[in-house]
């Protein structure tokens, strides 16, 4: 249980590193350096998700449900109850955001980086390294989840200490979601990560897919498939290394 609530937490601080990256710079150079992780986080997550995620969630009965529970639910969610956001610096100033689009796109974001926490949790408890290759992944997004709800937050009216306490609050909800996964019952955790996975499929493919083809350009198109080349090395790398 330590093991992977350490890694929730060091998922966590990611959100945290984001939002410091824009309320310390507001660089436009650094939401460009943050769009090749987009890019490469894509690229990551949906490897993950078809080698990994869904082979191991395929054991436990009605799983590809709980795939679709998981992918149809964030959507709905996100597009009822949260505004639509896109992970990258909000500078339009001459279309300001009302100060309770802030709050909205935390609740948002919010259920992704709970579904984090629980993905981290179900692969450790599943093998080793699936937690760790699902932690890459989760990693991967998590600069650009916090450059964004912080970036949401400011262009909302808000303070910069308001903007760096959103993504600590997201940074919390991760180490929640691995905490509730750890209370599951160990033939449950199947359904766990079945759900997770369609919440993993909903981020890469409408979340981050459409934000790499919004920028275009070659380079982020390689960089979307270079997190396809980074996954196998590291899932060819953990099976050597780690039992599965």
């Amino acid at each position: 249980m330590l093991a992977y609530l350490a890694f929730a937490a060091v998922a966590a601080a990611g959100d945290l590193a984001g939002a410091v990256a824009v309320t310390a710079t507001q660089t436009r150079g650094g939401s460009t350096r943050l769009r090749y992780f987009v890019a490469a986080g894509a690229g990551f997550m949906l490897a993950a998700a078809f080698v990994r995620m869904l082979p191991e969630a395929a054991e436990v009965e009605h799983a590809f449900f709980f795939v679709l529970l998981g992918y149809f639910g964030v959507h709905l969610f996100e597009h009822t109850v949260a505004p639509h956001f896109h992970f990258g610096e909000e500078v339009h100033h001459d279309a300001l955001l009302r100060p309770s689009a802030g709050y909205l796109a935390v609740l948002g974001l919010g259920v992704h980086t709970l579904f984090d926490g629980v993905a981290i949790a179900a692969g450790f408890m599943i093998t080793p390294s699936l937690g760790i290759l699902l932690f890459l992944a989760v990693m991967l997004h998590k600069l650009p989840e916090g450059f964004t709800v912080a970036s949401i937050m400011l262009a909302s009216g808000h303070s910069r200490g308001r903007a760096l306490g959103a993504a600590g609050l997201l940074g919390v909800l991760t180490i929640a979601g691995a905490l509730g996964t750890a209370l599951i019952a160990e033939h449950h955790v199947g359904y766990a990560l079945a759900v997770s996975a369609g919440v993993t499929l909903y981020v890469a493919a409408s979340d981050l897919i459409p934000e790499v083809n919004r920028e275009g350009g070659p380079a982020l198109a390689w960089t979307v498939f270079g997190g396809l080349v980074l996954f196998s090395a590291v899932d060819w790398l953990l099976s050597e290394l780690l039992p599965h």
